[in-house]
C-alpha cells in the first residue's frame, strides 16, 4: 500500500499536489527566480490545495455551511509572502450562532489539511471575536492586518474586514505602543543588533519583522497596509519603498534558500549557511 493511500482521495491528490509544486519551486528558485515571485506562488499552491480540501469537505455537507463562513489567510500566508516550510496561518470565520452547525465541517477541513502534510495554524472565530481578540493582542492585530479572503462568504469577510480597519482606527495609538512593545521585546530575545554572529533572518534587528512592522502601524494609522497604498498617502517616500523592495526581495529569497535547503522551516542563519550562501551567490 502507498503511504498515505488510507486518505481520501482529496487528501492523496493535495499531498502529490503539494510535493511536485514544492519541487518545481525549488527549481525555479535554484534559477534564480526573485524572492517575492517564488513567494507568490508558494502562496498560490497553498490557495489550490486549501481550496480543494474545503470544496471536498463542503462537499459531505448538507446544510448551508458555505453562506455561513469564510476562510481568512493572514500573517505571511496573507500577506502572499509565505516561505516554503512556513506555518500557514488560516482563520475560519462564522456568524454569530453557528458554531455548533458547523463543528463537523471545521474538524473534517482541519483534519484533511493536517494530512496533507501543511503545518497549519488554525483558528475558528466570529468577526466580533476576531476583532476583540486583535484590540488585545498585539500578536493577533499584527497577522490578522495582512488577512484576505479566499473562499467562502464574501459578504461575511467583508463584514469582519471593514469593523477590523474601524476598531484598528479608532484605538490607533494604543495599538501602535503595543505593537512596538511586542517587537522591541522580539529583537531583545532574537537580537538587538545587526552584527549578529547567527541573525534569524526574520526576528532579529534588520530582519523581515522590521519591514513588516511599517504595515502594521501603516493599517493602525492609516488604515492601510500596503506600500504603495502608503506612499499614494503621501506618508512613505517613493525612495524608502523602493529600499523596503529590495531589502524584501533580498530577506525573501535568503529565506526561501534556507528552507529548501534545510527541508523544513529555518530561518537562523548560522555559521556554515553563511559560508555556503557566500560561496552560492558570490
Amino acid at each position: 500500500m502507498l503511504p498515505g493511500s488510507h486518505f481520501r482521495p482529496a487528501i492523496i491528490e493535495s499531498r502529490r499536489k503539494l510535493a511536485e509544486g514544492r519541487e518545481k519551486l525549488r527549481a525555479q528558485h535554484d534559477r534564480g527566480s526573485p524572492g517575492i515571485q517564488v513567494c507568490a506562488r508558494l502562496t498560490d499552491l497553498f490557495d489550490t490545495i486549501l481550496l480543494d480540501l474545503y470544496h471536498d469537505a463542503l462537499s459531505l455537507e448538507s446544510g448551508p455551511t458555505q453562506s455561513l463562513i469564510t476562510l481568512v489567510p493572514h500573517g505571511g500566508y496573507g500577506r502572499r509572502d509565505v516561505a516554503p516550510y512556513s506555518d500557514v496561518d488560516l482563520m475560519l470565520l462564522h456568524e454569530q450562532g453557528a458554531a455548533a452547525e458547523i463543528q463537523a465541517f471545521v474538524r473534517r477541513f482541519s483534519q484533511s489539511i493536517y494530512d496533507t502534510g501543511l503545518d497549519l495554524g488554525f483558528s475558528t472565530r466570529t468577526p466580533r471575536q476576531a476583532c476583540k481578540l486583535a484590540l488585545q493582542d498585539p500578536m493577533i492585530f499584527t497577522s490578522l492586518v495582512e488577512s484576505r479572503f479566499l473562499g467562502g462568504s464574501v459578504q461575511l469577510f467583508a463584514r469582519f474586514f471593514n469593523k477590523f480597519r474601524a476598531d484598528a482606527l479608532r484605538h490607533s495609538s494604543a495599538l501602535i505602543t503595543r505593537i512596538e512593545a511586542a517587537r522591541r521585546e522580539e529583537r531583545h530575545q532574537y537580537g538587538e543588533t545587526i552584527y549578529l554572529l547567527r541573525p534569524n533572518i526574520k526576528r532579529s534587528r534588520g530582519g523581515l519583522r522590521d519591514l513588516q512592522l511599517i504595515r502594521w502601524i501603516g493599517f493602525a494609522r492609516y488604515g492601510e497596509a500596503e506600500y504603495k497604498s502608503l506612499e499614494r498617502a503621501a506618508v512613505l517616500h517613493k525612495e524608502d519603498r523602493q529600499r523596503i523592495r529590495d531589502a524584501r526581495e533580498f530577506l525573501l529569497r535568503l529565506r526561501n534558500e534556507l528552507h529548501f535547503h534545510a527541508g523544513k522551516s529555518e530561518d537562523q542563519l548560522d555559521k556554515d549557511a553563511q559560508v555556503r550562501l557566500a560561496e552560492k551567490y558570490g
